[in-house]
Formats: C-alpha cells, sequence, structure tokens
C-alpha cells in the first residue's frame, strides 16, 4: 500500500533533474494528465450507461493514451507530452463532433486553447502562438464538418440534451481542476524555488566565510613580514600552510562537485581492504582527537571486508564525517569509527557525543546546499559542501549514506558500499601505493597564542579583547596585538565573548560576525543595553562584506567594520583610530563633567522665608552642557524674585551664557520686584552678547503681604498653579526669548494665592521627554501626573514628577537639562 501512494505522490511531482523554472510546468502537466484520465474513466462508465459503445470504446483508448503521455513526461520529455495532449483532445473532439454533433465537441477544442496558452514554458512564444494558430485551423474545420455532417447518433433532442449537458459538466471540472492544479504547481515551484535561493544564499555567504579566513591568515603574516623586511617565524609559516592546505580542500570540493555534476568524474576502484584503509586513515586523527582532549577509538571486525573504490575518493568521504564529529565534540567527548558487515553491505559509521542536530537541520543534510538557512550563529558551521559531496561520491560508488541524530546526544553518520564476495587476495597490494591525505589541521601544532593569556605592559597599555571562532585567526590576531603593545584578552565566541566584556572591561573590542552560540550582532546589542558600555569602540570582522551587512552593523552600534581578508597594518590603523576617537571622546566627556560641575557652582543658594514658603528645586543635568539656570531670592518687605531660564543649544556656549546670567542677576537694577521690568533688564544685558543664541525664562514676584504673586515669561518656560485639593493649571503669559532683539516686551499677570497652594516652575526638558511613540510627556504623561491631586499637593512631590517622566521615555537620563521648582504657601496667619 505504501509503494502504491508513493506511486501515486511521485505523478504530481517533477521528475529528478529537472531545472527550477521548469518544474512548474512538469508538476502541472502531470496533474493535468491524472485528472484528464480521471475523467475519460468516468466517461467510460456514462457511455455505457446510455448506450453509446463506440464512445466508450474511445473512452478507454483515451485511458491509455494519457497514460503513456504520464509515462513520457516522467522522462522528461515535456513537449512531446503537451503535443500528445492536444493530439488526444483534438481526436476526442473530432469523435465527439462525429457521434454527437457540434454542441458535443467544442468543450474540448476550449481544453486545446487553454492548455497551449497556459502550459507551454515562458520565452516558448513560437509554439504558443504555433498551437493557437493550429488550434484555430482545426476548431474551423471540425465546426464546417459538422454542418456538413449530421451526427451517427440522431436521437430525441433530450438525449442530446442530456450529452451536452455532461459534456459542459466534465469540461467544467476539468477547466476546474486545471486551475487548482496549475496554482498549486506554481506555489510548490515557488517555494521549492525560494528554498533553493535561501540555501544558495546560505551556500555562498558561508564559503566566502570558509575561504576569507584562510585568505586572511596567509595574507597577513605574508605581507606583514614584506612591510618590516623580516622573515616569517616558524609558527606563522606552518599557520600559512595549514590555511593553505584548508584552502585547497575547499576548492578542490567545489572542483569535484563539478565535476559529478557534469558527468566527468571518474572513479579509479580498486580491490580495498576497507579495515586497512580505515586503520590508516585513522592513524591521522588520533593526534588532533588527544589535543582536543576528545577519545577516539576505532572498531573493526575480525574478518577482513573487501569494496571495490577508489581510494582517494573515499578518503574524502571518511576524512569529512570524521572532521565533523571533531569540530562538534566538545573537550572530553567521545568519537568511535566503526566499520560492520550487513548482508552483503559494508557499513563505515561515525558516532560522536556532539551537539547533535533536531529534524529540522537533518531534513537537507546531504543536498548540494545543505545548509538551508544563513546564519550568523554558525549553529550549522561550515560550506554544506562536504556532505554533500560524501552523498554524491558514495552514490558512484552504489552505496547510501545516513543519519541519525538528537539534539544535545550527538549524531551517526554512516555511509554503506556493496562487499567483494569471491576476492583474489593476492591482488589488493595496489592501495598501499595510495597515501591518504594530509588534511589542513592534521600537522604539528600550529603556534598557539595562549587563550586568556597577556603581557604585563603597564597600566598605560589598552585592553582588548578578540572574540573570534576560529583558533588560528584568533591566535594570529592576539599575536600581532600583543606584539604591539597591547594588553589582550580572547574568547571563542559570541556568548564567552559578552562574559569577557562584563568581566575585564576592556578599552576596544574586536569580534568576528559570524560564530557559535552568540553572532557579533547579538555581542553588540548586550554590550550597548549598558549605559556605561554605549560608547565603547567595536570592530566587526566579517567575510560579509556587502552593503546591507555594512549598514545593519553599523545601525546595531559597529563604530568599525573590517572586511576579511586584511593586512596586520590595517588592523592596527583600525585600531588607532578607534583608540584616538575613545581618547577624544573621553576627552570631552571630561570637560563636560567639569563644566557641568562649575554649571552646578553658579546657582546661588535658595534664600527665602521659610515661614511663609517652602520651596524645593530639583536639577538634572544632561549629558552635556545645556545651560539651565535659576535663582530664589528674597528681595526684603516680604517679596521673593523666583527666576527660572534655559538657553537654547547645548555645549560650551549654553554654558556661558549660563555664566553671563549668573553676573547678571549680581546687579542690583536686576533684583527688583517687578517681573516684566526684571526681564527688560536681563535682555538688555544679552542682547549682541549670546552670537545667535537665545534664553527662554520666566521671573515671578511673590508678595506674601497681599498674598500675590506677579509674574512674566520670556518664550515657552512653564509655570503651573494649582489651588489646594482642586486641578493643577498652566498659567498664560507673552513675552518674546531673550537675547534676540534690542527691545525686549511682554506683559505681566497676577494670582492670589491661599495657604497649602502650589506653584510649579519647570524648564522644557522635563516635558519634551518622548516615548516609544513619540509622544511628548507634556501632552500625555503630565496630564495624567497632573489630574490627580494628590500627585502634587504632597510636599516634595516633584522627586514623583521626575520619576514619571522617566518611566513615560523608559529611559533613566534626559536628554536636555531638567529643572524644577515646586513653591508651596504656608500658614499666612502666622504672620506678624
Amino acid at each position: 500500500m505504501s509503494h502504491f501512494l508513493e506511486f501515486v505522490r511521485s505523478l504530481f511531482q517533477s521528475p529528478e533533474g529537472v531545472e527550477l523554472r521548469y518544474q512548474r510546468y512538469f508538476v502541472a502537466t502531470n496533474s493535468i494528465y491524472v485528472l484528464a484520465g480521471l475523467i475519460h474513466l468516468a466517461f467510460i462508465f456514462f457511455f455505457l450507461a446510455v448506450g453509446a459503445k463506440e464512445m466508450a470504446l474511445f473512452n478507454i483508448g483515451s485511458v491509455f493514451w494519457f497514460g503513456f503521455t504520464i509515462w513520457i513526461n516522467r522522462k522528461k520529455y515535456l513537449f512531446t507530452s503537451l503535443y500528445l495532449c492536444f493530439l488526444e483532445v483534438f481526436l476526442h473532439a473530432l469523435a465527439a463532433t462525429y457521434f454527437f454533433g457540434w454542441g458535443a465537441g467544442y468543450q474540448y477544442y476550449m481544453m486545446l486553447f487553454a492548455t497551449g496558452i497556459f502550459l507551454l514554458p515562458p520565452g516558448k512564444t513560437f509554439l504558443k502562438f504555433g498551437s493557437i494558430v493550429i488550434g484555430c485551423f482545426l476548431f474551423a474545420s471540425t465546426y464546417y464538418y459538422s454542418i456538413s455532417n449530421p451526427p451517427i447518433y440522431v436521437w430525441d433532442p433530450s438525449f442530446l440534451a442530456l450529452i451536452n449537458v455532461s459534456n459542459i459538466i466534465f469540461s467544467t471540472l476539468f477547466h476546474a481542476g486545471f486551475a487548482y492544479y496549475f496554482t498549486l504547481s506554481a506555489n510548490i515551484a515557488e517555494e521549492s524555488l525560494e528554498r533553493e535561493n535561501n540555501a544558495q544564499k546560505a551556500f555562498f555567504q558561508n564559503i566566502s566565510h570558509e575561504l576569507r579566513t584562510p585568505l586572511t591568515l596567509i595574507s597577513g603574516p605574508s605581507e606583514s613580514a614584506v612591510q618590516r623586511g623580516e622573515g616569517l617565524p616558524e609558527s606563522e609559516v606552518r599557520l600559512i600552510v595549514n590555511q593553505s592546505r584548508r584552502l585547497t580542500r575547499l576548492v578542490n570540493q567545489l572542483l569535484d562537485l563539478q565535476k559529478i555534476t557534469s558527468g566527468k568524474m571518474e572513479l579509479k576502484k580498486l580491490k580495498l581492504p576497507l579495515g586497512e584503509f580505515l586503520n590508516q586513515i585513522a592513524e591521522n586523527f588520533t593526534s588532533y582527537a588527544k589535543r582536543k582532549k576528545i577519545q577516539f577509538d576505532l572498531i573493526l571486525p575480525t574478518n577482513s571486508i573487501y569494496v571495490e573504490a577508489d581510494p582517494e575518493q573515499l578518503d574524502k568521504c571518511i576524512f569529512n564525517y570524521l572532521s565533523n564529529a571533531i569540530k562538534f565534540t566538545e573537550s572530553g567527548g567521545k568519537i568511535i569509527l566503526e566499520l560492520s558487515l550487513n548482508d552483503s553491505e559494508a557499513v563505515v559509521s561515525v558516532k560522536d557525543t556532539g551537539i547533535g542536530m533536531n529534524s529540522h537541520q537533518m531534513q537537507r543534510l546531504f543536498s548540494r546546499f545543505g545548509i538551508s538557512e544563513a546564519s550568523l550563529t554558525k549553529e550549522q558551521e561550515g560550506t554544506g559542501l562536504g556532505l554533500s559531496l560524501v552523498k554524491e561520491l558514495v552514490d558512484l560508488h552504489g552505496g547510501k549514506v545516513g543519519v541519525e541524530s538528537e539534539l544535545g546526544s550527538g549524531s551517526h553518520f554512516y555511509f554503506s558500499l556493496p562487499i567483494i564476495r569471491d576476492f583474489e587476495h593476492g591482488s589488493s597490494d595496489q592501495w598501499l601505493s595510495y597515501n591518504t591525505v594530509q588534511h589542513e589541521y592534521i600537522s604539528e601544532d600550529p603556534f598557539e597564542w595562549v587563550a586568556g593569556g597577556v603581557m604585563d605592559l603597564g597600566v598605560r597599555s589598552q585592553k582588548i579583547l578578540v572574540v573570534e571562532d576560529n583558533p588560528d585567526l584568533r591566535s594570529y590576531i592576539g599575536s600581532v596585538l600583543t606584539r604591539n603593545g597591547f594588553h589582550v584578552f580572547v574568547a571563542p565566541d559570541g556568548q564567552a565573548g559578552i562574559e569577557s566584556v562584563f568581566k575585564e572591561s576592556p578599552d576596544l573590542i574586536i569580534s568576528d560576525l559570524m560564530m557559535p552560540k552568540k553572532s557579533g550582532l547579538d555581542l553588540i546589542r548586550e554590550v550597548r543595553k549598558k549605559d556605561h558600555l554605549k560608547s565603547l569602540p567595536i570592530i566587526l570582522l566579517t567575510a560579509k562584506a556587502d552593503d546591507s551587512t555594512r549598514q545593519e552593523v553599523h545601525k546595531e552600534g559597529a563604530d568599525f567594520y573590517l572586511s576579511k581578508p586584511f593586512i596586520e597594518s590595517e588592523l592596527l590603523n583600525v585600531i588607532k583610530n578607534a583608540i584616538r576617537l575613545k581618547e577624544k571622546e573621553s576627552y570631552f566627556r571630561e570637560e563636560l563633567t567639569r563644566g557641568i560641575r562649575i554649571q552646578k557652582k553658579l546657582f546661588p543658594p535658595i534664600q527665602y522665608d521659610s515661614k511663609f514658603l517652602t520651596i524645593h528645586c530639583e536639577f538634572y543635568p544632561s549629558d552635556g552642557i545645556a545651560g539651565d539656570y535659576y535663582l530664589v531670592k528674597d528681595i526684603g518687605n516680604g517679596k521673593t524674585l523666583v527666576f527660572l531660564a534655559d538657553v537654547s543649544g547645548h555645549g560650551f556656549a549654553a554654558g556661558m551664557i549660563s555664566a553671563m546670567l549668573y553676573f547678571i542677576l549680581k546687579q542690583t537694577d536686576i533684583l527688583i520686584d517687578d517681573p516684566m521690568l526684571c526681564l527688560k533688564r536681563i535682555n538688555s544685558y544679552l542682547y549682541g552678547n549670546t552670537a545667535g543664541l537665545f534664553v527662554t525664562a520666566i521671573a515671578v514676584v511673590i508678595d506674601s503681604n497681599s498674598n500675590k504673586f506677579f509674574w512674566s515669561k520670556a518664550g515657552h518656560e512653564d509655570i503651573y498653579f494649582g489651588k489646594k485639593d482642586k486641578q493643577l493649571l498652566p498659567l498664560s503669559g507673552k513675552g518674546k526669548p531673550l537675547g534676540l532683539f534690542p527691545d525686549w516686551d511682554g506683559n505681566v499677570e497676577e494670582v492670589s494665592f491661599s495657604p497649602g497652594d502650589k506653584l510649579f516652575l519647570c524648564s522644557d526638558g522635563l516635558f519634551d521627554s518622548q516615548n516609544t511613540k513619540s509622544e511628548s510627556f507634556r501632552d500625555s504623561g503630565f496630564v495624567s501626573w497632573s489630574s490627580i491631586s494628590k500627585n502634587w499637593s504632597e510636599k516634595n512631590s516633584i522627586k514623583g514628577l521626575i520619576e514619571s517622566a522617566k518611566n513615560f521615555s523608559g529611559k533613566q537620563a534626559f536628554e536636555d537639562d531638567v529643572t524644577v521648582l515646586e513653591i508651596q504657601f504656608e500658614n499666612l496667619a502666622t504672620r506678624p
């Protein structure tokens, strides 16, 4: 039953080896032929029921015809099958016209046109045009024949109506099925094409990464030695040899697959004792497994097993299995290379206790582009070439490949080969002349720059963290940096890199993009979440040199981007530029910190009569100097002057104008009980001295004798007044900003107050803070906060107001200076 279902499923699939652009047409035509055959099968029973035995016999022929058409299509003769379909439709139309008249036959011409127009592939304009012309000619000739000659079956009108209705029904079913299956085949082909495109994209990204890394390790030391005019040390020569072997293997894999695809791969088969051959290969891997502290066992049967195979190609298969096992097995793990006999097949197995795979990863493992998704975390490390090559080579030997795996529990890769039973042992010596390949990492230990080991170069040495999963490249970069006086830490993957950043606090990070566990982008995102690390320089190394990747990494927070391969001088220049920018940024931050301390010193102490007033002030400077300034001064006669100003712009210019306000407000003619005149006199000092900047301000004079306060505004500074246990409302006033015009003009307003009432003066840094929806705190958050009298009526309620603004924006720092003054009017009955 399963074989039958598999056969039925295959009828609706494209034959193997068909180009992607033609797959939809094979799927669609197969579907149409199956549907047409089923409809003609139904016609057999219909015509037998109505007594038209000739038509029933004709439909039996049509069923076999479409069966033959399907067979032709499965042999990849698409156009032959199409014209067989056209011919059947034409003959069936002729037969229907001959037996029943034109009304029963024209439906088939509709099918002919639909098939001719929709099924022919794009670019086949001549065939499409020819099909339509031929169809029109047959259409016209059959119509003429039907008029000239009456049908054979001349029955009553009711029977002819039945025939025509049945034709319409079956034809409609055919067209509906045609539309459905054609759409379905198009979707299947498009999904297949998208998967293939994604797989090819992932393949080229990974092959680019795999090629660029050895190129970096070859060109880097070589060009540096040329620039220094010195020879290379032995360790770096060994490194170059290793990487050149690696590069050669990658190129050879590409060439082998190309040979297999083009049918030019020639196997040089020998009578091979498979156990002895595996023993020779295992010797090359034993030393490397020991270095990685992996237990490596070889299990062979007691009896010799002979196969007919090409030892060079078989070596490539075993190497790919073993190298993958070593790559994905951690230190302390175990790998078993085993040879066993299963009936007439020899089975070579490689079992490991590595990371394993899930079912999704195993689906396309042996396909040409086995890594179907590009992954920055390199969980499926490699190019996807090796296992594909294994399958192709094993297939050429008449064998089969397979895999069993469970995520976190290791993997079992195997392949089988047919054994030789009747064999003369004396003819097996030829294989001994073959030397197994000296693979790129099977050599003496490459130079190892100790991971985590650093040179003590003094407190002034810059600390650099290198995050790179390739041990040779990691060691090479570490040695270059150490040689040039840097204090170096290393990490083998993104997760370890993140942990090292928080533990070691480096001055600069050099990170690969594609790494296991966490990618370079993941590392950047985690680092940039911390406020104290937002300015930490990060240099990203990657083989992905396209513009979209460049934009993405800069968007995430990478400061510099260095494409592989690179040379030592290029890397050092980028590092020096990054450190220079860091030093400049540190200098400016120190200067800004000093400037903010000076700015705070400029604020005079708050002076007022505490019997009548309670005043609280909160000042939160921004990262830069934004120029807020305030003054609270008892000017005598029961009056208090409150002044709040905000300088436009940021930086040292704003700070200097803030300092000017400090000296201006020292003048005796400024401290007066008329807020409008106070602002006017301040403007006279500022005008012409602000270099285009301006000052927004508000002046308030509180008169405890008359229970009133008077205010004037210069610009948009905010003032809010709340009656006890009632709503907090804004106070309006007119007046231009200070420092822009020689003559300042404004107005003065007055309000009576009672004990328990409150007055708030705020700079716009508080209200301009925004949330993720770009809504300002002024328009949304403050309205909610002020609508509840309990929020603002309590003593020193401005701390709650500040926290509300921070929660609204989701940030703990403001982008502008924030100054808030809270003035509460106390019990006036205590006044003498």
